[in-house]
């Protein structure tokens, strides 16, 4: 099998192997769903690899290496850490970026938080009288219909 140009083409034999190659890194279970069945080699991958492009490389070594998914992974993790770490990183990646998988563990993402200003910040922002305009203005309220 030939090394596929991942950032230009990921055909349908290279999604296939890929699918199988993480069923075999996550193959579902307890409630989970495989990585096949999440999706992985779908927009998830591509997401992860627009994310971090370095992934790219271990990624299309890896789907470039003909053999039964479990004894290509079982040889790369003991010859080629490295690559294994980072095919095994995307499809990690590419598995939890999925929102079904992360409501199955209850987990909702990150959710914006509210920073508190710093110390100083607000004396920086007023320095130049920018506000003064608005601050002699006052409030303005205006009722909103019901």
């Amino acid at each position: 099998m030939s090394e596929p140009n991942l950032p230009d083409e990921l055909g349908d034999a290279s999604r296939a192997r890929l699918t199988a190659l993480a069923d075999v890194l996550i193959p579902g279970g307890s409630g989970l769903p495989s990585a096949g069945e999440a999706d992985v080699a779908g927009q998830w991958i591509e997401r992860v690899l627009g994310a971090n492009p370095d992934l790219t490389g271990p990624v299309a070594h890896v789907l470039g290496i003909d053999g039964a998914p479990d004894e290509v992974l079982a040889k790369l993790r003991s010859q080629e850490r490295e690559v294994f770490d980072g095919f095994a990183f995307a499809v990690g990646g590419a598995y939890f970026m999925n929102p079904a998988v992360r409501r199955v563990l209850g987990y909702p993402g990150v959710a914006p938080r509210r920073m508190p200003a710093a110390e100083g910040e607000a004396e920086y922002y007023l320095e130049d009288d920018i506000l003064g305009p608005v601050v002699e203005r006052g409030s303005i309220y205006r009722q909103v219909p019901a």
